[in-house]
């Protein structure tokens, strides 16, 4: 083995020094914190303190090589010499750059340098990014800023939920969802559905992240990066990294923003066209009907309850934000503490005809508040990140997250108590005994569904170097969530279309889930010749996940009843999940005069979903990474980088896939009543492996012009097998309708491209531009023999196609055949049975960004444009109105657009003719900050301040015919329609940072 020849020439523990020194900036002369300080050949260093000053223990005595990088500087590599049990001297001054290539990643193994890995790893500088944009959320941090990093919406709810796509889509039955590391801890981002019907999906566990507590954020892609994370990461990882503390006097920030929303959207009106039948008798007459000649229209009616200001559901939002960090140490000791909280309301409320209405039918003097505006969320989060420097080799660090939420999601979306489809699906006949589709907003807003959520958020990691080859880790935390799903219906209240719920109704689902995460792993480092290194990791993984719930219902309350108790009719259940894993992995590094890096892996993972026959999967890596040019002094090509890897990962079955169980049941005998019983659960698969991912990635990274342009190219190809999915049983077995087998094939291919330059360089004018695009084409390659295509509401799972697939019969072509300008029944032309649409998933996605500096960039201008494209989604909005409920404009408005009188023609027989194409322009966000000079700081008894004003969702462009296209009303890749939701609100921030 490469290191047991490496030790033979290690000189003795004791022969050590330490390297002090100070980092400054060239142009200025003030210190450069946060730097990163670097023993080549070793595992040790340090990071420069807020005054520049950093100090390097337990370094080998003798010739080293120093490597410092820096955000926003030119990295430094210099030659030292220590000797034994002495101090030397290193000053450095860094030259500020636009853009930099060379940084140091974390990895499942530690901390990395850029240059030595053959796969792209994204990286987010969050905590510059909430000073001045528009950021309220995770999802807010990670939209539009990576290529390959897809955010798919469900609706603009405050509170709701997003899927986090990287590179495309992978299993048709499992979650597609990317495993997330905070400080080394695994988190829970799953969140299963809220105990009532709010019409959309359930809101991201992801967002009780703080943005204000994080550092950074690292996103690995895909499994030829994600191979030492093991059977959980084939979706990608993204590592989250917190604020940490660092040697210094005590650094104080405090922050305050104010918001507000509106929704600006356009609703369509509803119409009713009054007629006669040939007879003289009072019908409804259509455009299409009055063409066939079957009934003369007399008038036509028509209501705008959602733009208009006494019906409409639409409000300003609000959004209020405080909080404060402090950190500081010594170099013994270090401590990060924050604590902010938010309070946020969306853009929803009662219509003011509503209130007045339920005013006098409850006989009361005002309404509740949580009834008034169904859209609040509020959150509190505490963080505490501690550091000790335990001995010269050895350190411990802390970190403690908390947070405290509520959230109240509106009725919308498919659901017979939503707001908007309850406006818009209503009619405007002025017969009609209620004008509003379903239920009105007095009665639907009634039902409030909220969420109550505790969670903490803790890990420990232990650093020992016994030798100044070799560092040892220990990391293990916990992640505990409890949340309260709950529903509240009085008595007397609620829809009277939905089952029983003016008798009152009262839910309570209980969870506590708790994951449990450690891994140790130990590195060695060593400088076999002069020119040949050589790193080697090994480390094991213990992962325990814990889910436990108890769903609690009650219906019939008696008037004031609010409890579970108080309820006639009662029901409640139990559900447990267990999950546990074990992995080993080993990974080798070899460099070769610091531009040639070779790395090959293996990683062993048994887990306890499992089939019992299956036993443990191997998960091989191999990666190359060579800088073919690199000269700091170059003014054309600075660095130029070639990279390659292959590497596989996996995707854990569900926790019942192996078990063959019964399910408990009540069952009635002659003579005895109720006895418990049982029926058959399902037929376990014994063999039952998880679904594999292998990936092939190859790709350059390019800094030319004075590091004033950066490119990064990638290209990947993803192919994952043993894809699960459930298999049709035959009846006469006796076992269930069907069981969970490996026999699927996904493929997914693309290109990603990230491109920075600075276009402009003077003192008083800075512009930069950015770029961020990827493409992916998602397939499902093949289903084993007797496998039909897996079917559901408005989707197949059919080989050839892409996962989860727009599929319905569809119109065909149409024609105004006796130029009327009326589209009839006989005019149209649809397919007789489902076809595909187009994929529900953009498969192209790009974002512009562009960043003025002015006054020495004490003034800036920044903003973001939006592309996503390659992708269909369901109008269901148009489909409801014109199909169903026939209140649309195509159908009642004489000499409307032929094309979408031919769709609500073909409605009820195609409902695909509203699979509409959905790309899009969005200008995501726009903002301005500017740093108050010392003097007006000063006046704030503060060191430093700076000022933003900053706007997001500013302007949409589309080919789409309902308001919105980024709606996803199930919220999940399934089912993937567009249905009465709120669309993207304009948001307004005003923002203020102190510094003492």
């Amino acid at each position: 083995m490469l290191t047991a020849l490496g030790a033979l020439t290690l000189q003795a523990q004791g022969a050590t020094g330490r390297i002090t020194g100070r980092i400054t900036d060239k142009e200025g002369g003030t210190p450069v914190d946060g730097a990163q300080v670097l023993v080549e050949g070793t595992n040790v260093g340090a990071l420069t303190a807020a005054d520049g000053r950093f100090t390097v223990t337990g370094v080998p005595a003798g010739l080293h090589q120093i490597r410092i990088i820096r955000i926003g500087y030119q990295s430094a590599r210099l030659e030292t010499t220590t000797r034994s049990g002495q101090a030397t001297t290193l000053d450095v001054v860094l030259t500020k750059v636009p853009f930099q290539l060379e940084a140091v990643v974390s990895t499942a193994t530690g901390q990395q340098l850029t240059r030595e890995l053959g796969n792209s790893i994204a990286k987010v500088d969050v905590s510059s990014l909430v000073k001045e944009l528009p950021i309220t959320s995770m999802e807010d941090v990670l939209n539009g800023r990576l290529a390959g990093v897809s955010m798919l919406s469900s609706s603009g709810s405050v509170g709701g939920g997003a899927r986090i796509r990287i590179r495309g889509i992978s299993s048709a039955s499992l979650s597609n969802d990317p495993l997330i590391i905070v400080d080394g801890v695994r988190m829970d981002n799953s969140s299963p559905a809220l105990g009532g019907a709010i019409g959309t999906g359930a809101p991201s566990m992801m967002n009780n992240l703080n943005p204000e507590e994080i550092e950074s954020i690292e996103v690995v892609k895909g499994p030829s990066a994600a191979t030492l994370y093991g059977t959980q990461a084939a979706n990608g990882v993204i590592v989250v990294t917190t604020k940490k503390g660092r040697a210094g006097p005590a650094q104080w920030r405090v922050f305050s923003e104010t918001g507000r929303s509106n929704d600006l959207n356009e609703y369509p009106k509803t119409y009713f066209n009054a007629g006669k039948t040939l007879a003289g008798a009072p019908t409804m007459c259509l455009q299409w009907m009055a063409a066939a000649g079957t009934c003369t229209v007399t008038q036509t009616h028509e209501a705008d309850y959602l733009n208009q200001s006494a019906t409409t559901p639409f409000a300003t939002g609000h959004r209020q934000a405080q909080g404060f960090q402090v950190s500081g140490g010594t170099e013994l000791a270090r401590y990060f503490a924050s604590a902010d909280i938010s309070d946020e309301r969306g853009v929803l409320k009662m219509p003011d005809s509503q209130v007045d209405a339920l005013l006098k039918e409850r006989g009361v003097s005002e309404i509740p508040l949580n009834q008034m505006y169904p859209n609040q969320q509020k959150k509190k989060n505490v963080r505490v990140n501690l550091g000790a420097q335990l001995s010269p080799n050895a350190e411990l660090s802390v970190n403690l997250g908390y947070v405290n939420g509520w959230l109240l999601l509106p009725q919308t979306g498919d659901n017979l108590s939503g707001v908007i489809g309850s406006a818009l699906f209503g009619s405007p006949n002025p017969a009609a005994p209620n004008a509003w589709g379903f239920a009105p907003p007095k009665d639907g807003l009634a039902k409030e569904v909220s969420r109550a959520t505790n969670q903490f958020l803790n890990s420990a990691t232990l650093l020992y170097r016994p030798f100044t080859w070799l560092s040892t880790k220990a990391t293990a935390g916990m992640d505990w969530l409890a949340y309260d799903n709950m529903v509240n219906i009085a008595n007397g209240q609620g829809s009277a279309f939905s089952a029983n719920d003016r008798e009152g109704l009262r839910t309570i689902d209980r969870w506590n889930s708790l994951r449990q995460s450690v891994d140790l792993n130990a590195a060695s480092s060593f400088n076999l010749t002069g020119s040949l290194t050589s790193k080697t990791a090994v480390g094991v993984q213990w992962n325990k996940d814990r889910r436990a719930g108890t769903l609690n219902s009650s219906r019939v309350l008696p008037p004031g009843g609010v409890t579970i108790d108080a309820g006639a009719n009662k029901t409640s259940s139990e559900l447990t999940i267990e999950i546990a894993s074990f992995g080993v992995y080993m990974e080798q590094t070899v460099g070769w005069q610091d531009k040639l890096f070779v790395t090959g892996a293996l990683r062993r993972d048994q887990n306890s979903s499992f089939g019992g026959d299956f036993g443990a999967i191997l998960y091989p890596k191999a990666t190359v990474s060579w800088v073919a040019m690199e000269n700091p002094d170059a003014k054309w090509i600075k660095q130029l980088r070639f990279r390659g890897a292959f590497g596989q990962s996996g995707q854990q079955p569900g926790v019942t896939a192996a078990i063959t169980y019964l399910n408990p049941a009540t069952t009635s005998l002659y003579g005895k009543g109720d006895v418990p019983a049982v029926s058959f659960g399902a037929l376990g698969n014994t063999n039952i492996k998880p679904e594999r991912s292998s990936e092939t990635e190859l790709g350059f990274d390019l800094s030319a012009i004075d590091n004033r342009v950066s490119l990064r190219a990638t290209y990947y190809d993803k192919k994952t097998t043993d894809a699960l999915v459930n298999r049709p049983l035959p009846g006469s077995l006796g076992a269930g309708a069907a069981r969970i087998e490996n026999v699927g094939v996904v493929t997914n291919r693309g290109f990603e491209v990230s491109a920075q330059a600075r276009v402009l360089d003077r003192d008083n004018f800075q512009w930069d531009v950015g770029l961020e695009a990827s493409t992916n084409k998602n397939k499902l390659e093949s289903l084993a023999d007797g496998i039909p295509p897996l079917t559901g509401f408005g989707y197949q799972n059919r080989p050839g196609y892409p996962l989860f697939g727009l599929w319905w019969p569809k119109l065909v072509s149409y024609k105004d055949a006796n130029s009327n300008g009326t589209i009839e029944q006989g005019e149209v032309v649809v397919t007789d049975t489902a076809v595909f649409i187009g994929s529900t998933i953009p498969d192209k996605n790009l974002s512009l960004s562009s960043t003025i500096g002015l006054l020495h960039n004490r003034l800036r201008i920044s903003g973001m444009l939006d592309f996503r494209g390659g992708f269909v989604s369901h109008n269901i909005n148009g489909l409801f109105t014109c199909a169903f409920m026939s209140n649309c404009a195509a159908l009642n408005v004489k000499g409307y657009d032929l094309g979408e009188q031919a769709k609500a023609v073909a409605g009820p027989r195609a409902f695909g003719a509203y699979g509409e194409k959905a790309d899009f322009f969005r200008l995501r966000e726009v903002s301005v900050s500017y740093d108050l000079s010392p003097t007006w700081a000063a006046k704030m008894k503060a060191r430093g301040a700076s000022v933003s004003l900053s706007g997001r969702n500013l302007g949409l462009w589309t080919e789409f015919t309902s308001w919105d296209p980024e709606g996803v009303t199930g919220g999940g890749d399934a089912s993937n329609y567009n249905m009465a939701l709120v669309g993207q609100p304009r948001t307004f921030a005003l923002r203020i940072n102190l510094n003492y």
